[in-house]
């Protein structure tokens, strides 16, 4: 059970939109150093503890329960929106991943003159006031809120106000807002296929049927929106991430013709739609091929390059503290590569794209949306010769480099005021 809890918490906490491996990954990542029997221990703990997770009552749904939710917001809605429930799972910081854009959602509501109820579902013990002061720093206009702090292994939904409007945010929260019927409309609040996060097996099984309950979707990505209409039917509407353009822009520093190529690439090892063991063979690749010519830098969580046999190789800043840090990196850099294979793109190449880098990542059908091979990005088959040889090509161009930098700068005309009014009025409206 801890494994599962912590992965779902690492998943909010360190993005985009995106991921809550990182234990299971931990298991993954040693397995093959185990001995023999001590692999048959670890694979028979990890699945005692899937187990376990499962077994919560939160997850024995039936039929009668998706009929009786689905007949809860049938009515029309008969008088002003004032209030709206937001299930939301344990975090640590407000602006880590995909909690900062459903707080950005959240403080829409509250300037619409709605009361939010901000509950947090899966950690008795959740720091309130740290909340209530991340909320004060980074989102100014959120004023009509409320924290409930929900023990989902305990208490039971009926003791949840009543809503206008109420919204889950994770998979594991579909199924508490499944059986809260004291409200009139439920929104399902998507930022990835989230199915994805597991192997598939039982618990994939449980996130998958989510998308399945009735709820309408505001989805992160036309991409994402259009896969899970297809593959479950789901029915909403999609925003596109915006990027902060105050902190994440380009450089007005001119580098001289004979300074190294600077490359960024975004290393999660624990992560594994990021494919860090993909990556990490085309850096070897281009330190090869390129040597003294190039300069490579990772950031994005914390590992031991020893282990890669890259010491002294590569500039390896581990997790970064500040979304300025960030910006700063970013700006320094002239092509930044990353893996995404999952059905959402991350935030990694807008923020990119935003602060002046020439984009490559894998190709990937679901973010063909945004991603335009050859004019704001180049894109690549996953295999590492092949990544290794379009980021050679921007190396080895600078016209080319100059040209994909400029054009996906260009393709970020997105704001989140745009994004919060649209995803509003289609509430409002339905």
């Amino acid at each position: 059970m801890k494994i599962i809890t912590k992965t779902m918490n690492i998943y909010k906490n360190q993005g985009g939109l995106m991921l809550i491996k990182k234990g299971r990954g931990f298991i993954k990542y040693h397995f093959d150093r185990l001995p023999t029997n001590k692999r048959t221990l670890t694979t028979d703990r990890a699945l005692r503890e899937e187990y376990d997770y499962i077994s919560n009552p939160v997850f024995q749904i039936t039929s009668l329960d998706v009929k009786k939710s689905n007949d809860a917001v049938s009515v029309p809605m008969t008088r002003k929106i004032k209030t709206a429930n937001w299930f939301v799972p344990n975090f640590d910081h407000i602006k880590f991943g995909g909690i900062y854009t459903i707080f950005r959602f959240i403080e829409k509501l509250s300037i619409e003159g709605i009361e939010n109820r901000i509950i947090i579902y899966d950690n008795p013990s959740f720091d309130v006031d740290k909340l209530k002061e991340q909320i004060s720093d980074n989102f100014v206009n959120l004023k009509k809120y409320k924290i409930i702090i929900f023990d989902m292994n305990h208490d039971g939904v009926n003791s949840l106000p009543a809503s206008d409007l109420s919204f889950c945010t994770f998979w594991t929260s579909a199924y508490i807002m499944l059986r809260f019927n004291k409200t009139k409309r439920k929104y399902y609040f998507v930022q990835d296929y989230e199915p994805l996060f597991y192997a598939g097996g039982s618990t994939y099984a449980l996130a998958e049927s989510t998308y399945r309950f009735g709820f309408r979707g505001l989805v992160n990505t036309p991409g994402l929106l259009a896969a899970v209409n297809k593959r479950h039917g789901m029915k909403g509407i999609s925003f596109v991430p915006a990027v902060d353009q105050s902190i994440y822009y380009p450089s007005n520093i001119k580098k001289a013709d004979n300074e190294k190529v600077r490359i960024f690439f975004y290393a999660r090892p624990n992560n594994p739609r990021n494919a860090f063991n993909l990556g990490i063979l085309i850096i070897k690749s281009l330190i090869e091929k390129y040597g003294d010519k190039i300069e490579i830098v990772t950031a994005g969580a914390h590992w031991n390059e020893k282990e890669y046999e890259l010491t002294g190789k590569i500039n390896n800043l581990g997790l970064l503290g500040s979304l300025q840090e960030v910006a700063d990196l970013y700006r320094s850099c002239d092509i930044g590569f990353v893996y995404m294979l999952s059905k959402h793109p991350s935030y990694q190449p807008f923020e990119f794209m935003a602060s002046g880098m020439a984009t490559v990542t894998n190709n990937n059908e679901d973010n063909l949306w945004l991603l335009r091979d050859g004019k704001n990005c180049l894109l690549s088959e996953p295999s590492p010769a092949a990544m290794a040889e379009k980021i050679g090509m921007l190396i080895d161009d600078k016209k080319l480099r100059v040209k994909i930098s400029k054009n996906g700068h260009n393709s970020l005309g997105y704001t989140w005021p745009q994004q919060t009014d649209m995803i509003w009025n289609d509430i409002r409206n339905n």
